[in-house]
């Protein structure tokens, strides 16, 4: 194949859009490939004639298939739904930790202020006392 053809090909691969059109386009080009064949060929009146073993290879292929990752869509919009669905519980979970996080913030912060004021007030006390004390030794020592 010519190389920029292979590099066109390559950049269009990389394209979300393209990536999940082609990914869709193709599940659902299976999907009605198996089924459309299993139809097909149930109603073959001569299948018994071409092959004694056609009907194991039949289901080895909807099973190769299957291993491809085709699902029915059923099954898809059901694997879709419960993913959207734990992406809203894993949001509210979410949510709910940053709040209570928050709320643990908040309170350790309120009793680190309280305990920071007591340690103030405490200290102002003994330094009030102190600075008494000193006062009443300077009017001692002055009044010999």
């Amino acid at each position: 194949m010519n190389e920029k053809l292979i590099e066109n090909m390559v950049e269009l691969c990389k394209n979300p859009a393209f990536q999940k059109g082609f990914l869709d386009f193709f599940i659902k080009m299976q999907q009605e490939g198996i089924e459309s064949a299993r139809k097909s060929w149930g109603g073959y009146p001569e299948k018994e004639t071409l092959s004694g073993n056609a009907t194991e290879i039949f289901e080895q292929m909807i099973s190769f298939y299957s291993h491809l990752g085709v699902v029915p869509k059923t099954k898809y919009d059901e694997v879709v739904k419960e993913n959207e669905k734990l992406k809203e519980e894993n949001k509210f979970l979410k949510n709910t930790v940053r709040e209570m996080n928050l709320q643990i913030w908040t309170e350790g912060s309120s009793k680190m202020q309280e305990v920071w004021k007591e340690t103030v007030d405490k200290q102002m006390e003994v330094a009030a006392e102190i600075s008494k004390s000193l006062i009443g030794l300077f009017k001692q020592a002055g009044t010999k």
